[in-house]
């Protein structure tokens, strides 16, 4: 099997900062999915970890047993001379800037998690897997499988994963390897990927989204277009050839670059895919060969395209097809990736962290495709104002393929609503006009007891959203 040699390309530049001299760090905002990643890194190389958030969670009492230590609220006493102060942006417009501005007082060196996950990439064979929608699980599925390879990769991811795929080096979001290649997922929000400088990227999709920083389309294209000719001499661009703005980003790349596809021809393709039991297959053709069948037991074929993306860049870098084909098989699903709970009443309960409306699409039709006959519930929280009224009329497109939904109100996220005039009412008032069963709750306490009182006329509910919809999700579940 063709690889690319990793020796051949040059790695991350520098900044000066030698991470080997840092002992002590700091985080602000450390319960937050990817802060607590590098806490984990960090954790592992030795270092002495403390933290900060506002209140306590299975994340932050997890790492209390890894050996950090949490300051549960906000406060210049939490800042007790550490080399690095490592913060959450989010966190910091709000009570955490205290920490962040006590440690700049004292000359303390501050780094924002992209600036820290750039710091650690550094003289590394970085991968970036960066687009709209698909970068978690397609980092989980790369990083599992360049583990199960014996490749000893660093990995980043901005999820958790399934405890069914968990093993002694790689846990939760996090796993620090020996070798050169550092695989992390890379945030298009504020440019945040650009303080990476990578030596692959993978390009899973392109979509309207953070629009409260982005102006349009155009913009967003024009950042992931200036991410991927960042790129060094010799470096690799994989992307999607069924997204069109991706394969637009593409063609203006003009390095190495491969491409994977379900729909269009592509170097890596999926075809003859099937649907049966719970499980998807299909056949996988590298440079027009077949190379394998292969399984996922994760629905939908948003996650055949997130897998091919993992393939392409695993087998680019030498890892054997039949290590591939067992990972993909054995591959779980993510943390809130339609991530089955347990049952409540006669429903199978889900909660997923899909907020965009393409993720609502593709999750509400890999539901119907995987338990067909099956009557399902979709409970969607809106996830900040902003992006509601920005994208209305593609959130009432995307909502109207549920049979029945309830609406909880709108998430709002800190630190990045600007008085937005818009409500979880406004869709199910659309949503009713167009003839589906939409209901408004208020508040989370409302949405429970809606919930609960229709767990016995649905197959299946589905919380969807990124805001605390989960919790509610988990204690419908288990309570």
């Amino acid at each position: 099997m063709e690889n690319y040699k990793i020796a051949n390309i040059k790695t991350g530049i520098s900044n000066g900062m030698d991470v080997k001299k840092i002992n002590r760090v700091h985080f602000v905002g450390i319960g937050g999915i990817g802060v607590s990643a590098l806490g984990r890194l960090f954790l592992a190389m030795g270092k002495k970890v403390t933290g900060s958030d506002l209140r306590a969670s299975k994340i932050t009492q997890d790492l209390e047993r890894l050996g950090a230590v949490i300051f549960i609220g906000h406060s210049q006493a939490n800042i007790r001379k550490p080399e690095l102060v490592v913060y959450s942006e989010d966190v910091a417009k709000g009570q955490g800037i205290i920490e962040v501005e006590i440690a700049k007082q004292q000359n303390i060196q501050t780094l924002t998690y992209a600036q820290t996950l750039g710091l650690l990439m550094e003289g590394k064979f970085g991968v970036a897997v960066s687009g709209t929608n698909g970068k978690s699980t397609t980092t989980a599925m790369l990083g599992l499988i360049l583990d199960a390879a014996g490749f000893d990769p660093t990995v980043v991811i901005g999820t958790k994963l399934s405890s069914q795929n968990e093993n002694d080096g790689f846990q939760a979001n996090a796993r620090l390897g020996d070798s050169k290649i550092f695989v992390a997922e890379a945030d298009e929000y504020f440019r945040h990927m650009l303080n990476l400088h990578p030596s692959m990227i993978i390009l899973t999709n392109v979509a309207e989204d953070h629009l409260d920083y982005y102006r349009d389309l155009a913009e967003i294209k024009e950042a992931f277009t200036q991410f991927v000719k960042s790129l060094p001499d010799g470096g690799v661009l994989i992307y999607n050839a069924d997204d069109e703005h991706a394969v637009q980003i593409g063609r203006a790349f003009g390095g190495h670059k491969f491409t994977f596809g379900i729909h269009h021809y592509a170097d890596l393709q999926a075809m003859n895919m099937k649907v049966s039991l719970g499980k998807q297959s299909f056949d996988l053709h590298y440079k027009d060969h077949l190379i394998g069948k292969f399984e996922l037991a994760v629905p939908g074929k948003f996650n055949v395209s997130n897998a091919l993306g993992a393939v392409l860049a695993a087998i680019r870098l030498g890892a054997d097809v039949s290590v591939i084909e067992q990972v993909l098989k054995e591959f779980a699903g993510t943390w809130r990736r339609f991530e089955i709970l347990g049952k409540t009443g006669k429903a199978t309960i889900v909660t997923d962290y899909g907020h965009h409306p393409a993720a609502i699409t593709a999750t509400l039709s890999a539901a119907k495709e995987f338990y067909p006959q099956k009557k399902i519930l979709l409970v969607f929280q809106p996830h900040h104002r902003n992006r509601t009224q920005k994208l209305f009329g593609d959130f009432v497109e995307a909502l109207r393929n549920a049979d029945d939904v309830i609406i909880p109100e709108i998430f709002d996220v800190a630190g990045r609503e600007h008085g937005e005039d818009i409500s979880s009412a406004n869709l199910v008032s659309e949503l009713t006009k167009l003839g589906v069963r939409a209901r408004f709750a208020p508040n989370l306490a409302e949405t429970e007891n809606m919930a609960r009182q229709e767990a016995d006329n649905f197959d299946m509910i589905i919380f969807m959203g990124a805001g605390d919809i989960d919790q509610l999700a988990r204690k419908i579940a288990h309570g």
